[in-house]
């Protein structure tokens, strides 16, 4: 066990060291948060939707929408950094390495999603500190906890999409994905103004549940269903989901050595 946490330590150290290397990288996404913020916060105040009590609530429906999207991006962003890795020629010390392809993998998105809960917390914190965002300080605790199984369920889903990048060297439709998540889970606005016919996907996928839960914990938005549902969702998904990314993941790394094409790209 403590071999395998110094080896998840090393990638996380590694991609860490990357990401500071670039100076500006972080000032520039610090900055683009607030003009994110901003642009929301002003928009929310030329709508008047029956669904919201005020244009404030809808600035809470979004901003807490803003900082799932990142913690979405940040583990499906995983197919792009093993690509990345396999035209750098540096994946195959991992699969030859006792830690193995899958944890190889898996450590990758360690520092992607610590970079999005960091970066989380800002967005919170400017959209308190600035534009007047009330969070729920007595449930806040209880977020962090949702957001780490959240991620793990989002993590299942990039071990899958990861295979396919394995195996066929690139994930096709990664933006038409993250497009479809923003829709169909109302991270920007409530499922509930969906055509029938597509509304039905918001309640047999994990983001829905996660959005709600944390809006719910994060700025005290009512739920339509009890908490205890959507966090059952959750871990019924991430129970069923990470395994089968993980076995999913594992079998495309050794149909690429049998076929002898992990080295391409």
């Amino acid at each position: 066990m403590r071999a395998q946490l110094a080896a998840s330590s090393a990638i996380f150290h590694r991609d860490l060291r990357v990401f500071l290397s670039y100076r500006s990288r972080l000032y520039s996404q610090a900055i683009s948060t607030v003009a994110s913020l901003a642009v929301f916060y002003y928009l929310s105040r030329l709508l008047s939707v029956k669904t919201f009590a005020s244009s404030s609530s809808y600035f809470a429906f979004v901003v807490v929408g803003i900082v799932i999207i990142a913690v979405v991006q940040s583990t499906l962003v995983l197919g792009g950094s093993v690509r990345g890795e396999l035209v750098a020629g540096t994946f195959e010390r991992v699969i030859l390495s006792p830690f193995g392809a899958v944890r190889g993998a898996m450590s990758m998105m360690i520092f992607p999603t610590v970079h999005a809960f960091v970066m989380g917390a800002w967005t919170l914190l400017v959209a308190s500190v600035f534009f007047g965002l009330h969070l729920r300080w007595a449930t806040l605790p209880l977020a962090i906890p949702v957001g780490v199984l959240a991620a793990v369920t989002f993590s299942a889903i990039a071990l899958l999409i990861t295979a396919l990048v394995i195996v066929f060297k690139q994930a096709p439709g990664m933006g038409l994905l993250i497009v479809g998540i923003t829709f169909v889970s109302g991270l920007y606005f409530p499922t509930e103004l969906l055509p029938g016919w597509i509304r039905w996907v918001s309640a047999v996928q994990p983001f829905s549940p996660a959005v709600n839960l944390l809006r719910h914990l994060l700025v005290g938005l009512p739920m339509s269903t009890s908490p205890w549902l959507a966090l059952g969702k959750l871990l019924a998904f991430s129970c069923v989901l990470f395994p089968l990314g993980a076995w999913v993941l594992a079998r495309g790394v050794s149909m690429g050595q049998r076929r002898g094409t992990i080295i391409e790209y």
